[in-house]
C-alpha cells in the first residue's frame, strides 16, 4: 500500500533491535533456496494465475510451511507493515514445531529477506524474541523479526528464506526453503472479523466492537472506537506497550487516546477487556474505510512494531439532544444503559436558586457495565456552565436490568427558569497527547491535549413544587399510590452540647386501596444548608402496609448546633431504592418556627398513643439526695399500660431542665420487660446538679422516647437520640427523717422493721435480731433500681457500725421475715446494758438521705447467770425492756 501521509514522532525514528546472531548474518551471503523448498513458490506464473482467479484473503494458512528436518517444520504465521517517515516497517513472524525427540537449536536456524530483484534485508529477532534459544520436543516457539523497506516496497515483492549452517557449501550455510505472501493477501482483517495477535507473548484475540462520532466544537469531531481484547493464553496479559492509530483513508495516522478506563491493560488469562479509544479529529474528516492499527513498542529503544491493522466498520453519528422526560440511550462497553432525566426542583431565594434533580439510568444490556465517572454540568443558553458534584458515580457498576437513581444539586444564579438551561453529561476527560497527523511528521505535544465530549444533553422537566407541611396536607401521586403527607409536630430538644430537631410526620394513604410504603430517609435544609450527616427517620409501625384512610407516622430527626437560629426549614422524605441510592419522595416546608412541649403540671398524668397502644405517664415523686459539692436530683416515674395489649413506651430519655433554662442530662434506670395490659413500669431518672444552683423549685423533666439506629431502642442498648418529648412539672423535696422504722417507703416496696433485739453476751460480741416484712403494694415493674440501704448501729458511746442490706437477697419479701447478724467489737466488753439507736439510710450513687431512726435498750437475757447485773442508775430493771415496740 501506497502511503502518502505517515503517523507522528509516535512512530517516527525507529531503530532495528540487534539479535544474538547479527554478527554472522551480516557476515552471511544470501544463498539460492534450497532443494526443500516449496514447488509452488518456484513457479511464479501459477502463483499469478491462482492470485487473479482467488478474491482478497487475509490469511497465511494457505502458505506452506517449511521442513527444517525430516519431522519438523518452521511456517509464516503473521506478517505486517507499517508507514512511517524514513521508510516501511516489516514485522513477520516464524514458528518453528520440533516434532522430533531432542531439542532443536535456533542458532543453527536464521532468516533473510530479499526482493525479487535481488535486493537482501537483514531482519533483526524483536528483543523479547532474542533469548529464545531452543526449542523443546512436541512443543513450538514463535520469532518475529523486524527491518526497514523502502517506501514503495510492498509484501508480495519480499522473499522470506530460511537458511541454516552448512559447512559444506562456500558460504557455510544453505537456504533450505522460503515463503512468498500472496499478492491477493491483505494484512488488513475484515470488518466484524477478530484478528490473533501476540502482546507480551501472549496470544490476544482482538475486535472492533463499534466506532461512534459525536459533536464537538471549533470544527472538531470526537470519534471513539471500541475495541476487545481476548486473553486466549494461560497468562496474565499486564499491560503490554501498545499504542493505538487511526489511518484515514487518505493514509494520514492520528493517535488514538485511551479513556480513563482504559489506560491499564491487565487481562486474566481467558478473560476480556474491551478498551475506549479517542481521538479530536478535524469534522471536514471522512471516515469511511479507515482503519484502526495496533503497534507494540519493543526494547530500550521503543521500536514500534506492527501488530494488527483492522478495517474500522461504518462511524454512527450521535445525536446526543434529549427532549424533556424522554430516555437517552448511551452505549458503555457495547451495552445499552438508558439514562432519564425524571424530575426536578428549583428553591429560590434572592438572585439565585438551587436545582435538585434524579438522573435514573438502567443497564438494558445483557452484561453488567461499568458507568464512566462522567463529568455533569448544568449550561445556560449563553454558555455558562456550572459543574455538578457527585460521588455517586464513583465504581459504580450496574448489573443488567438495574437501575441506578442519582440525585443532583447545583447553585445558579438567575430566577429559576429552566427552560433556558440544559443537564450536559460529558465523558471523562482523555489526555491525547500527541497534535493531529499532518503526514510530515509531528512533535509530541508537551502539555497534551485534553478533551471531553457530550453523551447526553437533557432540557429539564417540568419543576416539582411542595406546600407548607405545617399547615396543610401535600398530596403526592407515585407508583406506590396516592398520599397525604403533612408535619404533625416540631420540636427542638437538648442532646449533650447540641440540640435535636425531631419532627413527627403524618402519612395518610388517600386512596382506595391498601398500599405499601417504600422505604424512606430522611434529609433536612436549613434555611440554604443541607444537612448531610447524622440525620434518622423512625417509623411507629413496623410493617409498611396501609389500608384506605389509615394512617402511619414517621419522625425525622437531625442534630443541630444548640447556638443556631433557625429561619427556613424543610423536611425531605427520599426513597430508598438501594444501599446508595435515593429518590425524593417529597418535600415539606415549614417557617422553622418549633412548638412548645406538651406541659404537665405536678400531680397530672399524660396520656399518649392510639387507643391500641395508649400510655399514661407521670411523675410519682421528686426528691434530692444532698452531696458535699453536688446534689442528686432524683424522679420516679410512672407508666402504666392502658391498652388491652401488652405494650409500652421504650427506653426513654430525659433531661432535667432549671427555671433559669439549665440543661442536665438524666440518667435512666428502667425495666426491660414490656407491662401488660393494666400493669405499671417504673422508670428512675437522677442527675447531679451543682450546689451553685441555689434553687431546684420549678424545674422541669423533659422525657421522650430513646431512638438509635433508625427505631425505637428497647431492652438493652443505648439511645443515640430521642423523639416525642414532653414536659412534666417537677418540685424536688427533702424526704423527711421518720420516727420508727415502720411503715418505710421503699417504692415499690414498703418496708417495716422497727422490731429489732441486740443481745449482750458478756464479751465483745452483739447478736441482733430484726423481725421484719417487705411488701409490694402494687403489681409494678422496674429495673435495676441502683439503691442501697444501710441499717446503721450507734452504741451509747457514739460508735457507728453499718450493715448493708439489699432487697430480695438480704431483706426478702413477705410478713414477719428474719433477719440475724452479730457485731463483734471491743467497745461492747463487759457492758451489761444501755441504749443504742438504729438508722435506715438510702444510698444512691454514692450519696444517702436518712429515711428512718429510732432507739433501743439492750437485751440483757442471753448475759451468764453468774454474773451479777447491776442496771444503770435510771433503768426501769426490765431484762425485757424495748422500748415497748416489741411484738413478740
Amino acid at each position: 500500500m501506497d502511503h502518502k501521509k505517515v503517523i507522528t514522532t509516535l512512530l517516527s525514528s525507529v531503530l532495528l533491535i540487534s539479535s544474538s546472531g547479527g554478527t554472522i548474518l551480516a557476515a552471511a551471503n544470501p544463498a539460492s533456496a534450497g532443494k526443500n523448498a516449496s514447488s509452488s513458490a518456484n513457479n511464479p506464473a501459477a502463483n499469478k494465475k491462482k492470485a487473479a482467479a482467488n478474491k482478497v484473503v487475509h490469511t497465511l494458512a494457505n502458505v506452506p510451511p517449511v521442513k527444517v528436518t525430516a519431522r519438523s517444520t518452521v511456517t509464516l504465521t503473521d506478517v505486517n507493515i507499517l508507514s512511517q517517515n524514513d521508510g516501511n516497517t516489516v514485522t513477520y513472524t516464524l514458528t518453528y514445531k520440533n516434532n522430533d525427540s531432542k531439542p532443536m537449536m535456533m542458532l543453527d536456524y536464521w532468516s533473510k529477506v530479499k526482493t525479487s530483484g535481488g535486493t537482501s534485508f537483514s531482519p533483526k529477532l524483536i528483543a523479547k524474541d532474542q533469548e529464545k534459544k531452543s526449542v523443546s520436543p512436541g512443543s513450538t516457539v514463535d520469532l518475529t523479526y523486524v527491518m526497514k523497506v523502502g517506501r514503495e516496497v510492498k509484501l508480495s515483492d519480499l522473499n522470506f528464506l530460511i537458511v541454516k549452517w552448512d559447512f559444506s557449501k562456500p558460504n557455510y550455510e544453505s537456504t533450505i526453503g522460503k515463503f512468498v505472501v500472496p499478492a491477493s493477501y491483505s494484512i488488513t482483517t475484515p470488518v466484524g472479523k477478530t484478528k490473533t495477535v501476540r502482546l507480551s507473548d501472549s496470544a490476544v484475540k482482538v475486535k472492533v466492537s463499534g466506532i461512534k462520532v459525536y459533536p464537538g466544537e471549533n470544527k472538531k469531531q470526537y470519534v471513539k472506537i471500541g475495541v476487545n481484547l481476548n486473553n486466549i493464553s494461560y497468562k496474565l496479559l499486564d499491560n503490554p506497550n501498545v499504542k493505538w492509530i487511526l489511518r484515514a483513508p487518505g493514509g494520514t495516522n492520528y493517535p488514538l487516546t485511551p479513556d480513563k478506563d482504559s489506560t491499564g491493560i491487565s487481562i486474566q488469562a481467558q478473560a476480556n477487556k474491551t478498551l475506549s479509544l479517542m481521538a479530536s479529529l478535524p469534522t471536514a474528516l471522512k471516515l469511511e474505510k479507515s482503519e484502526l492499527l495496533l503497534v507494540e513498542e519493543q526494547g530500550e529503544e521503543k521500536t514500534a512494531l506492527p501488530i494488527a491493522a483492522l478495517q474500522l466498520p461504518e462511524a454512527s453519528q450521535t445525536n446526543v439532544n434529549t427532549e424533556a422526560n424522554q430516555p437517552n440511550l448511551i452505549s458503555i462497553d457495547g451495552q445499552t444503559v438508558s439514562t432519564l432525566l425524571e424530575s426536578a426542583r428549583v428553591r429560590a431565594e434572592d438572585e439565585e436558586y438551587e436545582l435538585t434533580m434524579q438522573w435514573v439510568l438502567k443497564n438494558q444490556g445483557k452484561k453488567e457495565v461499568k458507568i464512566p465517572k462522567y463529568a455533569l454540568e448544568i449550561r445556560t443558553e449563553d454558555g455558562t456552565s456550572y459543574p455538578i458534584e457527585t460521588k455517586a458515580l464513583d465504581d459504580l457498576k450496574l448489573k443488567p436490568g438495574s437501575t441506578k437513581t442519582i440525585k443532583l444539586t447545583s447553585t445558579l444564579q438567575g430566577d429559576g427558569d429552566t427552560s433556558k438551561i440544559k443537564f450536559v453529561v460529558m465523558t471523562p476527560a482523555s489526555s491525547d497527547e500527541s497534535k493531529e497527523g499532518t503526514g510530515t511528521g509531528a512533535s509530541t505535544g508537551a502539555a497534551g491535549f485534553q478533551f471531553s465530549y457530550p453523551v447526553g444533553i437533557y432540557a429539564i422537566p417540568e419543576s416539582v413544587t411542595s406546600g407548607d407541611g405545617l399547615t396543610t396536607e401535600t398530596v403526592i401521586k407515585n407508583s406506590k399510590g396516592t398520599f397525604g403527607v403533612s408535619v404533625g409536630s416540631l420540636q427542638r430538644l437538648p442532646w449533650m452540647d447540641s440540640d435535636i430537631i425531631a419532627a413527627k410526620v403524618t402519612i395518610r394513604n388517600a386512596s382506595t386501596k391498601t398500599v405499601q410504603l417504600p422505604e424512606l430517609e430522611a434529609m433536612f435544609t436549613i434555611d440554604s444548608a443541607r444537612i448531610d450527616g447524622d440525620t434518622k427517620l423512625i417509623r411507629t409501625q413496623g410493617g409498611k402496609l396501609v389500608g384506605p384512610g389509615m394512617v402511619t407516622e414517621a419522625y425525622l430527626l437531625t442534630k443541630i448546633p444548640s447556638e443556631l437560629n433557625m429561619g427556613r426549614l424543610e423536611l425531605t422524605l427520599l426513597e430508598k431504592v438501594s444501599e446508595t441510592e435515593t429518590n425524593d419522595w417529597i418535600t415539606l416546608n415549614t417557617s422553622g418556627l418549633i412548638q412548645p412541649l406538651a406541659y404537665v403540671a405536678e400531680g397530672k398524668s399524660f396520656t399518649q398513643g392510639t387507643s391500641e397502644k395508649e400510655t399514661e405517664l407521670g411523675v410519682r415523686r421528686t426528691f434530692v439526695y444532698p452531696g458535699s459539692s453536688s446534689d442528686i436530683v432524683y424522679t420516679e416515674f410512672e407508666m402504666t399500660n392502658k391498652s388491652l395489649r401488652q405494650n409500652g413506651l421504650g427506653k426513654l430519655v430525659g433531661y432535667y431542665k432549671t427555671a433559669d433554662g439549665m440543661y442536665y442530662k438524666a440518667e435512666a434506670k428502667q425495666a426491660n420487660r414490656v407491662p401488660g395490659p393494666g400493669q405499671k413500669s417504673i422508670v428512675t431518672f437522677w442527675a447531679k446538679v451543682p450546689k451553685s444552683v441555689k434553687t431546684l423549685s420549678d424545674m422541669r423533666l423533659i422525657v421522650g422516647e430513646g431512638v438509635a439506629d433508625n427505631k425505637f431502642v428497647t431492652g438493652e442498648g443505648d439511645a443515640t437520640a430521642y423523639v416525642n418529648a414532653t414536659s412534666f412539672e417537677i418540685q424536688p423535696k427533702s424526704l423527711p427523717v421518720l420516727s420508727s422504722l415502720n411503715d418505710i417507703d421503699l417504692y415499690p416496696f414498703k418496708f417495716s422493721g422497727a422490731n429489732i433485739r441486740a443481745y449482750l453476751t458478756g464479751g465483745t460480741s452483739v447478736q441482733f435480731e430484726m423481725i421484719y416484712s417487705l411488701t409490694q403494694e402494687e403489681a409494678v415493674d422496674s429495673g435495676e433500681s441502683g439503691h442501697k440501704y444501710i441499717l446503721s448501729v450507734t452504741d451509747g458511746s457514739g460508735k457507728v457500725f453499718d450493715k448493708e442490706l439489699a432487697l430480695a437477697t438480704d431483706l426478702k419479701t413477705g410478713i414477719n421475715q428474719t433477719l440475724t447478724w452479730s457485731i463483734d467489737d471491743m467497745v461492747f466488753d463487759k457492758i451489761r446494758g444501755g441504749s443504742y439507736r438504729v438508722a435506715l439510710y438510702d444510698v444512691f450513687e454514692g450519696q444517702r438521705i436518712r429515711l428512718a431512726e429510732q432507739g433501743y435498750s439492750y437485751d440483757t437475757t442471753k448475759l451468764p447467770k453468774e454474773e451479777p447485773i447491776f442496771p444503770e442508775e435510771g433503768s426501769n430493771n426490765n431484762n425485757n425492756n424495748n422500748n415497748s415496740n416489741s411484738n413478740r
